[in-house]
């Protein structure tokens, strides 16, 4: 009988980190990370991207393919299904600067071919060295994006579309990071959480409340009792 083990943890970077990594980022690195963050896409549909799936009108990538790293031929995503992911601001206009009509987005240095998995492996981690950050790989950077949309309030459903889940039960893994977005949720069945506490506070609010009350009482009686020892 296995014994059963613990998920393991979603490692993801705060938005200084992200800053910082970027930072130490040029070229078509940076862009590369750029795009992960705010797309969320995977390492294949990065190196896989193609300037047909972009759809400058709507400021829409189209993720249709994924690059096989052992045959060097586009594939369908993981999840076998198209996905649209609408750009921001950054990566529409960083993307737009050098648009192309056809071929690979992201070329390697030279240009003159698609990034390898093992080399954007070892590219990134020359720019995380740079920046003094932990151990990362490129799926950081989606598990990045999807943990920022669920600490601002996104639907987990939405955060499934972005990232092209298959079932909802993936997306989950996220649901931890946003306890606000839950709390909001609970409340919204009580039909009291609208409404003040006999001492103006909101209810769900009582217990700082209290807190803030008996700090304030421990705070007079400290003071009270060096007024003492000095008389």
């Amino acid at each position: 009988m296995w014994l059963k083990c613990p998920p393991p943890r979603t490692d993801f970077l705060s938005p200084d980190e992200c800053a910082l990594l970027l930072s130490k980022a040029d070229s078509t690195i940076r862009e590369m990370i750029l795009t992960a963050l705010r797309t969320g896409m995977r390492h294949g549909e990065l190196t896989g991207l193609q300037w047909s799936s972009i759809d400058w009108e709507n400021r829409n990538i189209t993720v249709r393919h994924s690059r096989c790293d052992r045959t060097g031929t586009l594939d369908t995503p993981k999840s076998n299904r198209e996905r649209h992911i609408p750009m921001d601001a950054d990566v529409y206009e960083m993307l737009f600067k050098r648009r192309r009509s056809t071929g690979y987005v992201f070329l390697d240095r030279n240009g003159t071919k698609p990034f390898t998995s093992s080399r954007m492996i070892r590219e990134l981690r020359e720019v995380r060295y740079r920046a003094g950050l932990r151990p990362l790989g490129w799926h950081t950077l989606r598990h990045t994006f999807a943990s920022h949309l669920a600490m601002r309030g996104t639907p987990l459903h939405a955060v499934q579309a972005l990232l092209g889940h298959s079932t909802i039960s993936t997306t989950m893994r996220y649901a931890h990071v946003a306890p606000s977005t839950l709390r909001t949720a609970i409340d919204m069945l009580n039909p009291k959480s609208a409404l003040k506490a006999d001492f103006g506070q909101p209810v769900g609010n009582q217990w700082q409340a209290t807190l803030q009350e008996q700090n304030a009482q421990e705070i007079s009686v400290s003071q009270k009792t060096r007024v003492q020892a000095k008389e």
